[in-house]
C-alpha cells in the first residue's frame, strides 16, 4: 500500500502481490498476474516499467536500469498493458510473460515498478505533484525450491553504546537459487534461562551472496556469560542453528550502519 501526499488530493494505490517466485524450464513460457488498484478518489495514469536491482550485504537496495546486471530479467520477461487509465475504485491487470533460458545464471531477478501519477492536472495547485510507485519483485529460477543451500558464516555480538547489544548474523548462500531467511534470537545465561528474545527479521540472500541480518535490544542484565542463539527458518524441512557466547560486558561500543528497506 502506497499514501503519496502531495499538491492534489494525493494517490492511495494498492499492487498485489508484492512478489513472485517462479520455478520454470527452458522453453516454457510462466505467465503471471498483477493487480493494480486504484484507492483514491481521483483518476490515475499507470505506467509499468522493468529495473534491476542489486543488494549490499546489509541489505541495502539500489535499482539500475534494465540490462545493467548478469543476472537480468531483460530480454526474458514481457508485460502488457505497459501503461493504463483507472478511476476512482478501479483495478486493472498487467499480465506478466517470462521465459527461462537453457544457459547463463539459473536465476535472474528484477522488479516491475509501477508508477501512479493523477490523470488530470490541476493548474491552480503548487508544489511537487503527488506519484506513487509500487513494486513486484520477480525472481525466475530452473532451480527447484527444495534444492537451496544456506549457511551461517558468522554470529557477532557488539555493545551498542553502554546498555544496549547488537547481535549480526551472517547468511551466505551457496547454491544458485534466491533463499529468504527469517528467525529470532535468543539469549540466555549460565542457568539457561532466557534473559532476551526478538525477532531476527527477514529477507532475501540472492545465489552466490551474503547478507547480515541484525537484532538489538537493551542488555539489562548483569555481568557474566550469554549464548546466544539463531533459529533460522530457510524454507528448509529443518530449521538452520547458529549459537555463539560472549561475556557481558563486552568492551568497548561499535556504532552500527543504517540500512534501507530490503526488497521483498
Amino acid at each position: 500500500m502506497a499514501r503519496v501526499p502531495g499538491a492534489h488530493a494525493g494517490i492511495l494505490a494498492q499492487v498485489v502481490p508484492v512478489r513472485y517466485s517462479v520455478t520454470a524450464s527452458p522453453g516454457e513460457p510462466a505467465g503471471r498476474d498483477i493487480l493494480l488498484s486504484n484507492q483514491g478518489s481521483q483518476p490515475v495514469i499507470v505506467r509499468v516499467r522493468l529495473s534491476d536491482w542489486t543488494l549490499s550485504d546489509d541489505g541495502v537496495m539500489k535499482l539500475l536500469p534494465p540490462g545493467t546486471t548478469a543476472n537480468t530479467l531483460d530480454g526474458r520477461v514481457d508485460f502488457d498493458p505497459a501503461e493504463f487509465s483507472l478511476g476512482p475504485g478501479e483495478s486493472g491487470h498487467v499480465h506478466v510473460t517470462l521465459r527461462m533460458p537453457a544457459d547463463g545464471p539459473a536465476t535472474l531477478w528484477g522488479v516491475l515498478l509501477s508508477e501512479v501519477r493523477p490523470a488530470v492536472v490541476e493548474p491552480a495547485r503548487f508544489g511537487p505533484r503527488a506519484i506513487a510507485e509500487l513494486g513486484t519483485t520477480f525472481y525466475l529460477s530452473r532451480v527447484p525450491a527444495d534444492r537451496i543451500r544456506p549457511e551461517v558464516t558468522g554470529l557477532d555480538v557488539r555493545p551498542v553504546g553502554a546498555d544496549s547489544v547488537a547481535v549480526t548474523l551472517r547468511v551466505r548462500n551457496a547454491g544458485e537459487r534466491h533463499l529468504y531467511v527469517s528467525g529470532e534470537i535468543a539469549l540466555t545465561d549460565s542457568s539457561h534461562a532466557t534473559v532476551r528474545k526478538g525477532p531476527l527479521g527477514s529477507g532475501v540472500v540472492l545465489p552466490g551472496g551474503v547478507r547480515n541480518f541484525t537484532w538489538m535490544s537493551e542488555a539489562g542484565f548483569g555481568p557474566g556469560r550469554y549464548l546466544v542463539t539463531a533459529t533460522l527458518d530457510t524454507g528448509e524441512p529443518e530449521l538452520t542453528v547458529g549459537e555463539a557466547t560472549f561475556v557481558w560486558p563486552l568492551p568497548g561500543a561499535v556504532p552500527l550502519p543504517l540500512a534501507d528497506n530490503p526488497p521483498r
